[in-house]
């Protein structure tokens, strides 16, 4: 990985701040009259140096046990990842708030179904260089990730990262494109940490806020044939937040000739309760559950 001329990590400003009010991590990024904060762009290795302490930098390779930039481990015990590789600038990603704030995620470590985890942060660049008001450890999918920071209703922040698993026995035929689902995870932000959070679909038990945004099943038609069921779903969060999905089912035949059965459409409520989003049950499972019953 290229490595630029050096430059110096300092602890922030003389003059600190009330203490309610200090970036959470107290990193600035300085050259002279930190020339960075002028162009606003960092080299690829320094972003992972910055929000990863102990990334060597020559060798693009987190350290073994890796933190984010306050320090906190990044990694569970029992999650069991792929083999360790270099970095590339293929593994950052970032996206922008309404007020013009820096997302930022460094993907460190992969996993079999094609997620990765890594350290996320609120960056603002300031005259002195660039501050941090917003980290945590993001696990979501790695392939053509958007990331954009939202508000509920109560004006309460909420990171919504967007990407495509790819599970790591997907192949590319050279130059054919392969459809892997998208999702999205969903990390409230709360005193300037990003944290993980649940979600509760009716009745079901808690699971990890991470949602499935499109799904497609085939099930066989007596005769030959099949009936192919669709659901888009998307997060909205202009007035009162909700769930929408569009759920489209088809007739096709043998030769692959599609008559449209039933579109539905359907919108839940969704309410964030402490670190737990709470929903009513997923019409999609409830549609499956009754094609599949004879």
């Amino acid at each position: 990985m290229h490595r630029p001329a050096p430059l110096l990590l300092a602890l922030a400003a003389c003059h600190p701040a009330p203490a309610h009010d200090l970036p959470i991590c107290p990193v600035l990024v300085t050259a002279a009259r930190a020339t960075e904060a002028d162009s606003r762009v960092l080299p690829p290795d320094l972003w992972f140096a910055l929000l990863a302490p102990g990334f060597e930098r020559s060798t693009g390779t987190p350290a073994s046990d890796p933190r984010d930039c306050s320090q906190r481990p990044l990694l569970a015990a029992d999650e069991p990842t792929l083999p360790a590789r270099s970095r590339t600038p293929d593994d950052l990603s970032f996206g922008t708030s309404s007020d013009g704030a820096l997302l930022v995620w460094a993907r460190l470590v992969d996993y079999p179904d094609g997620s990765a985890r890594g350290p996320v942060v609120l960056a603002r660049w300031v005259a002195q260089g660039l501050e941090i008001r917003g980290v945590g450890s993001l696990r979501a999918p790695a392939r053509r990730v958007r990331l954009h920071l939202e508000r509920l209703a109560d004006g309460h922040p909420l990171l919504i990262a967007e990407g495509e698993s790819c599970p790591s026995s997907t192949t590319w035929p050279s130059g054919q494109a392969t459809s892997c689902a998208r999702e999205a995870v969903l990390l409230p932000l709360v005193d300037q940490r990003f944290l993980a959070a649940d979600i509760i679909e009716g009745r079901e038990p808690p699971r990890p806020a991470r949602l499935r945004l499109d799904d497609r099943r085939e099930l066989p038609r007596p005769g030959g044939g099949v009936r192919r069921i669709e659901v888009r779903r998307r997060i909205d969060l202009r007035a009162a937040p909700a769930l929408h999905a569009a759920i489209r089912i088809r007739d096709c035949s043998p030769a692959a000739a599609c008559d449209d059965h039933l579109t539905l459409v359907d919108a839940r409520p969704l309410e964030l309760s402490g670190l737990t989003f709470v929903t009513a049950e997923d019409p999609w499972q409830q549609l499956l559950a009754q094609q599949t019953t004879p």
